[in-house]
């Protein structure tokens, strides 16, 4: 009896001491704090121009897809700073040579926006600048000076499904893409969509994508931080791929399952992306169209054969052809080429 209640005693003995201990040690603290450094969050990215630097960079640059770091992130006012790095993502499966259109977007692209850089994904290995628009570009030491290519291999499949034999190269960017923003973020555009005012507003959103009313979200362009809540949503939703329909995977789904359900994970565009099937068309049949309204615009090009009413007119652009087009998209080629190099005399 007398052992029990001396192991009593001694521990609240401990206890008693325990608790003063820590008294003392809170007072001496707050008396002469210690000064515990706070990790030091890296920037985004290093930016070429000192007016694009950030002060106050938003998230850790090494950050692995953490899905909670955008708990509670208000995509309708967005961040106080840039959070998005200034890279334009272009996707080239099967040939990297640049046609005339490729050349005008990317010089609208650095004469609107002036990413930092542009990053080139092809599956073409060893990637030649050949052609007449590639040396076109390397004479432009601006230009040329944030070009910068990078190895993607074309997917065959997803999720153990085979891709579609006929679209495996549109579907294929279509999965690339978000593989780009999650390794990366950044702004991915399309080949033939025309930057017409800087996207640099859109840089302080978490994911941002054009989606107008009654319609699917277009991905011809997307502004997203790598850890964007969407982005695995949307790889996830690939689980179900159907290769019968060109626009399920890209649009219709993630649309109908993900934004329907959480329209809080993006920063919704209505119409200043220019995706709107009427809206690319009249660059090539309404002379009075008012496009420089838009923060960029759908080119098309690759439809136009069928949409266009005038295609067999002009079926290809060149800088010759260009200098008497006399539809909007005349007037936006002559701008950019005019003002890079002068071959539009």
């Amino acid at each position: 009896m007398l052992s029990v209640s001396s192991k009593i005693l001694k521990s609240r003995f401990l206890l008693i001491l325990l608790f003063t201990v820590a008294i003392i040690l809170t007072v001496i603290y707050f008396a002469d704090p210690v000064k515990i450094p706070v990790p030091a969050f890296e920037q985004l990215y290093t930016s070429a121009a000192a007016a694009h630097a950030e002060k106050k960079p938003y998230f850790d640059k090494e950050s692995n897809h953490d899905k909670k770091i955008f708990d509670n992130f208000d995509n309708v006012t967005g961040a106080e700073h840039f959070i998005v790095p200034n890279i334009i993502h272009f996707i080239r499966f099967q040939t990297f040579e640049l046609d005339f259109v490729d050349y005008m977007v990317l010089l609208a692209a650095l004469r609107n926006h002036k990413p930092d850089k542009f990053f080139f994904h092809t599956n073409v290995e060893n990637a030649q600048f050949t052609g007449k628009y590639w040396g076109l570009v390397q004479q432009d030491e601006d230009l040329w000076s944030r070009i910068k290519v990078l190895f993607l291999e074309a997917p065959s499949e997803i999720f153990g499904q085979k891709l579609s034999e006929g679209w495996r190269f549109y579907h294929g960017s279509d999965i690339g893409r978000i593989h780009v923003l999650m390794k990366y973020g950044g702004i991915y555009i399309d080949n033939d969509s025309y930057v017409i005012r800087s996207l640099d507003k859109y840089r302080k959103f978490e994911f941002v994508v054009n989606w107008d009313d009654d319609q699917f979200m277009g991905t011809q362009i997307i502004i997203a931080h790598k850890n964007a809540r969407f982005l695995p949503l949307w790889l996830d939703s690939y689980r179900d791929y159907r290769p019968d329909k060109w626009y399920y995977n890209a649009g219709e789904r993630p649309t109908m399952e993900i934004l329907h359900r959480k329209p809080e994970l993006i920063h919704r565009v209505k119409g200043e992306f220019g995706a709107a099937v009427n809206v690319s068309m009249q660059l090539y049949f309404d002379p009075k169209f008012d496009w420089r309204r838009y923060d960029a615009v759908h080119l098309l090009t690759s439809h136009r054969y069928y949409l266009d009413p005038y295609f067999n007119k002009t079926p290809v652009f060149n800088e010759n052809n260009i200098r008497e087009y006399e539809f909007p998209f005349g007037e936006m080629a002559r701008e950019v080429l005019d003002k890079f190099n002068g071959i539009i005399e």
